[in-house]
């Protein structure tokens, strides 16, 4: 990319000769064309691109000049200590549930209700979890996850969780041991030994949803390092992310604002979201004219939810109506096939997934996600309860009528007009030119007319209005707002005019 090319913005940041540059960067900012511009300027040096995930890596495979090695930082701990799980079969696994571990927590299970039983190996597996994600060496009752549910304020004891959690994580560490290894394990031993990689530069894409442990593996290395993110786009706290953006000590602090995606009409919906978290910021529309306005099936658009309900309610809608509709990625991306178990689970017939068969009814199931805060049973468990005896039917014919998937790396648009679904976590890194917003988004002003109060938001509420941003800069010409969004633009737009009235008065 020749520098004449940049941006001033962009044009400061491959200049910088800084130790650590942190680079905030707006969604459609154009961070990875700037990433190769200063690779560009800089060819002598050996340089890692850590990427957030596979997809990533692998596009980033194809723009980066030679000198520049793409990998996840999964990738990068697997040769070394993740190899050998993996060659071990069922070993290595993607998660780890209550029925993987019940036998080798027998003594504390004995004085605990057997309804309450997957709950404890809920929290034991908790806290592994918070530990393995941390830059923490020893596991330590911080770790430790419990909740104050009557049945675990009685029976659970905070000290045999830590015990029993550390039990665990050794027996992951067996290879001889049925409990699986997770991929977070194995990245653990890697920050734990303390490994040194062979570059001079790292560049850290997506630092706003890396975890600390990622994090801490970065830092520990002798190298220059560009971070960059958008603390707004952070939407992984429930994988274990924890924002590094707001905690990274950057020699210097360099920004990129104007977003090549879309138009100015869109950067102003999204900025207004922004106004909430008092953010001073502002993105400036660069790209094509946009529009925010009502779009008809008939056109073609992106339907991006929350979660998997509405994307499942959106498809049975298409079902009845007739409309073309397909899914970014594989449909099995979205579980429907759990939909099907957690029915059978509802009418006593047998689950295929073992761990929805471990519950002995529907209604146990619904407590246990209620209790430990489970948004995806919960939300399959809605669909059930909503759909009933349909949901066979239903899902026998969405996978029947369902067009071929849209995949990262090919055309995003929906030539042939269909709706194409999916949600805002999945939408991240992908753009459409017409897109609309299911209903499940997080209100930003009650029924009353009152604003979110932005100073008493917890971290996942956050998370929620960075889950909006996300998914309206996902639009490059057209946007079709949800009726909480329109209300919450209303709401700002009067108090914007209210406020130049008393200016003026």
């Amino acid at each position: 990319m020749s520098t004449r090319k940049l941006t001033q913005e962009q044009a400061g940041i491959c200049a910088s000769k800084a130790e650590v540059i942190k680079v905030t960067a707006g969604a459609g900012t154009g961070k990875t064309s700037t990433l190769v511009a200063f690779s560009d300027v800089n060819p002598n040096e050996r340089i890692l691109y850590v990427a957030f995930n596979k997809a990533i890596q692998m596009e980033a495979a194809g723009k980066f000049p030679a000198h520049v090695t793409c990998k996840t930082a999964h990738s990068i701990a697997y040769g070394a200590y993740g190899r050998e799980f993996g060659n071990v079969p069922n070993k290595l696994q993607g998660d780890i549930k209550p029925f993987h571990i019940q036998r080798h927590l027998a003594r504390s299970l004995k004085s605990i209700p057997n309804s309450a039983h997957n709950l404890y190996g809920g929290r034991v597996i908790e806290t592994v979890k918070n530990f393995l994600v941390s830059a923490d060496m020893d596991m330590s009752r911080k770790h430790v996850s419990i909740g104050n549910a009557p049945v675990e304020v009685k029976n659970f004891d905070e000290r045999q969780i830590l015990a029993d959690a550390k039990g665990i994580w050794a027996q992951m560490q067996d290879l001889k041991s049925d409990v699986p290894m997770l991929h977070d394990g194995y990245l653990k031993l890697y920050q734990l030994a303390g490994r040194r990689l062979p570059y001079g530069i790292i560049l850290f894409d997506e630092a706003q949803d890396t975890n600390p442990v990622t994090q801490a593996i970065v830092e520990a290395q002798r190298a220059r390092k560009v971070y960059v993110g958008d603390r707004h786009q952070a939407i992984y706290g429930f994988r274990g992310a924890s924002n590094a953006m707001e905690s990274i000590e950057a020699d210097e602090h360099h920004y990129l604002t104007g977003s090549f995606r879309f138009g100015q009409s869109v950067a102003d919906v999204a900025n207004t979201i922004l106004a909430i978290k008092a953010d001073d910021v502002r993105l400036k529309g660069l790209g094509p004219e946009s529009r925010v306005r009502p779009i008809g099936a008939h056109e073609g658009y992106a339907y991006i939810s929350r979660g998997n309900v509405a994307i499942f309610n959106r498809a049975v809608q298409c079902l009845s109506k007739g409309e073309p509709f397909s899914f970014v990625g594989d449909i099995k991306g979205y579980r429907f096939d759990q939909i099907l178990d957690v029915y059978n689970l509802s009418i006593g017939e047998q689950a295929k997934d073992a761990f929805i068969r471990s519950f002995a009814g529907f209604d146990e199931l619904a407590e246990y996600a209620e209790i430990i805060g489970d948004r995806e049973i919960k939300s399959r468990c809605k669909v059930v309860t909503k759909y009933g005896h349909d949901i066979p039917r239903l899902l026998e014919q969405i996978d029947k009528k369902a067009l071929p998937p849209v995949v990262q790396g090919v055309e995003r648009a929906a030539a042939d007009k269909r709706i194409v679904m999916t949600t805002g976590h999945k939408s991240k890194g992908l753009e459409f030119p017409n897109v609309r917003l299911a209903g499940d988004f997080m209100p930003l002003i009650d029924e009353d007319g009152k604003l979110f109060d932005i100073s008493k938001a917890s971290t996942d509420e956050i998370e929620e209005i960075n889950l909006q941003y996300v998914a309206v800069t996902r639009a490059q010409r057209a946007l079709h707002l949800c009726d909480s969004l329109e209300d919450y633009l209303e709401h700002m737009n009067e108090c914007e005019a209210q406020a130049r009235s008393r200016m003026t008065a």
